[in-house]
């Protein structure tokens, strides 16, 4: 796989863990304390962004968008399946989500993979894998900077999770 993308897709797994690790350091109840905010707690938040990150992987695989909706949808309706997770059972499933990226992206043909996408509410579109996985990124960013607001609303400062700060670690070795 090519650096920038190989690189990008590691800064979201390391940012994603980068809040799962500062979420351990406050109170238990944080996680699914409810917040006047887009999301009604940060368990939804990392829910909504692991839900996507699911329907997206399935998509790479070959599955249809309107599958990977439906199966998001499914997962959402049955709260134990993911909001319903505590804080250590929901990393857990984004540790195994990477996993499963990291299969497919060791693939270097998978890369440029191209899909077409029906989009129910957007039509069709020509895409590949390494133009949707920024899009994946850069969603898990958005919502990052979602949880980084309700902490600080619920009193607590959050962590750096910005892609410059992980290359200076990378390079630096820490």
């Amino acid at each position: 796989m090519d650096n920038l993308t190989l690189n990008f897709f590691d800064f979201h797994v390391w940012a994603n863990e980068q809040i799962f690790k500062r979420l351990k350091e406050l109170p238990e109840d944080t996680y699914q304390q409810k917040v006047e905010s887009v999301f009604p707690s940060i368990s939804s938040v990392l829910s909504h962004v692991y839900l996507s990150d699911l329907g997206w992987i399935e998509v790479f695989y070959g599955e249809s968008m309107n599958y990977a909706l439906k199966l998001a949808e499914q997962q959402k309706e049955q709260t134990e399946q993911t909001e319903g997770k505590n804080l250590e059972e929901m990393r857990l499933m984004f540790h195994g989500l990477a996993e499963r990226y990291k299969l497919f992206l060791d693939q270097e043909q998978n890369l440029n993979k191209s899909i077409v996408i029906e989009n129910p509410t957007g039509g069709i579109m020509e895409t590949n894998v390494r133009e949707l996985l920024t899009h994946i990124v850069n969603h898990g960013t958005y919502h990052r900077g979602n949880i980084t607001a309700m902490l600080r609303q619920m009193g607590y400062a959050s962590v750096p999770t910005d892609y410059g700060l992980y290359l200076f670690l990378k390079t630096n070795n820490r």
